[in-house]
């Protein structure tokens, strides 16, 4: 056996065990989703096919001098490369549909298999071997056309993950387009058994694989540790409930039926809750909006007229960590409408805009200077803020003037996509 035969039977080897490596890591990593474990799958699979029909092209070039089976070799292969191209498309955006890379890499393969009986992209002869014609460059255009949506793409889904959502996808190009020029410039007195832009797509399917698990995996880490925030934040919640509602029937000692039956009625409500604050889980509006009427009823016991509540609520068919929304109002009672000698009104209200949930709780109560920040003793605003942040994508905007009020809006992701 040659020295060539050898080093070509080798390099099929390495890139085989790559390939190989790969999928099995593949098909063990729980980070991916199914969906992406699937595409990672069958890029290896056709990955492996361009190897082979590398390998396939030199036999029949070297040995077999068949014209018509180079024709269909090589429109195979031209073929497969933009194929491979759309698949890490899918890789970094598998729920989208990316239909017209399909199209594209369709019309490439009908114009390269047109070459068994038309010379517009290529033809193959006895005499005269490969001729390139007037569409020769299809696949690098077609190919060059679909690096550049991955790139777009990349940098699409992966803003939130800084540069690194657009360096690695354009590393990725690089590479591709280095092993293009390498087989545009090499030399042809060297037979090689493989094309550089087939090792640059195996070099690239292992480092695509490495990069999406260092994503995926730091993604679950994070979710882990935001887990364990929400729990924490949940806990510190508790005794601030419990204290504020106590309070609230403590200072009702001088009508003991009154208090008798508030402490009942707490009883009763404080079980809700503390079933609905000792989870994570999001919970239905409609619990949420229950529990707040139960508190306001606890502060209109104790402040009587000064405690006024509107309820504006167009919608209660969404979900939202457990008391965000009754921490806003009760920061509302407390610290805005009970500072003023007269007392005042809180409006809760809720409505659909922009595939968004919007929540509004605002008081005529007497404000603050939000230049200073949030006042001590508004409870939970920031706890609120990264509760919804860290749950749902969701985020809390307050305003507030001074001797005017203070205007706490909560928006979250309308996961029907409806409007009203």
């Amino acid at each position: 056996m040659t020295a060539e035969k050898v080093n070509g039977i080798l390099i099929l080897i390495i890139l085989g065990l790559q390939l190989g490596g790969v999928a099995m890591a593949v098909a063990v990593d729980t980070t991916l989703g199914k969906m992406r474990q699937r595409i990672m799958l069958l890029l290896v699979a056709l990955s492996f096919l361009l190897v082979l029909q590398n390998y396939a092209e030199y036999v029949l070039v070297e040995w077999v001098f068949a014209p018509r089976w180079r024709i269909f070799v090589a429109a195979f292969g031209y073929s497969l490369r933009p194929a491979i191209i759309v698949l890490f498309v899918y890789m970094v955006s598998p729920d989208r549909k990316h239909w017209w890379t399909w199209i594209l890499v369709g019309i490439n393969a009908v114009m390269h298999f047109t070459s068994f009986f038309t010379s517009f992209v290529f033809t193959i002869s006895d005499t005269n071997g490969w001729l390139g014609g007037p569409l020769s460059d299809l696949c690098l255009i077609v190919s060059s056309v679909l690096l550049a949506y991955h790139i777009f793409v990349a940098a699409r889904e992966f803003r939130q993950e800084r540069k690194i959502g657009t360096l690695i996808p354009v590393l990725f190009t690089f590479i591709v387009i280095s092993g293009v020029l390498l087989d545009m410039f090499k030399d042809f007195h060297i037979q090689h058994w493989v094309d550089y832009a087939t090792v640059s797509a195996v070099a690239c399917c292992v480092f695509y694989f490495f990069w999406m698990h260092f994503i995926f995996a730091r993604r679950y880490r994070n979710a882990l540790l935001a887990e364990q925030r929400f729990n924490t934040m949940i806990s510190q919640m508790q005794p601030h409930f419990i204290f504020n509602s106590l309070s609230a029937i403590a200072e009702m000692n001088d009508m003991p039926e009154e208090a008798q039956k508030a402490i009942v009625d707490f009883s009763r409500y404080l079980r809700e809750n503390l079933d609905a604050i000792s989870t994570s889980e999001l919970v239905s509006f409609g619990s949420e909006l229950e529990h707040i009427k139960k508190y306001i009823a606890f502060e209109e016991l104790r402040f009587g007229d000064k405690v006024k509540v509107v309820y504006d609520i167009e919608c209660t068919d969404f979900l939202l960590p457990a008391l965000t929304v009754q921490m806003l109002v009760e920061n509302a009672v407390k610290h805005g409408i009970t500072k003023k000698y007269e007392g005042g009104t809180v409006t809760l209200s809720t409505r659909r805009a922009d595939k968004s949930i919007i929540v509004t709780v605002h008081d005529d109560g007497v404000g603050f200077d939000t230049e200073k920040g949030t006042p001590e003793g508004h409870f939970g605003v920031q706890n609120v803020r990264k509760r919804l942040e860290y749950a749902m994508n969701g985020k809390l905007d307050v305003e507030s003037e001074i001797g005017k009020g203070t205007t706490a809006v909560v928006t979250i992701p309308d996961r029907k996509g409806r409007t009203v």
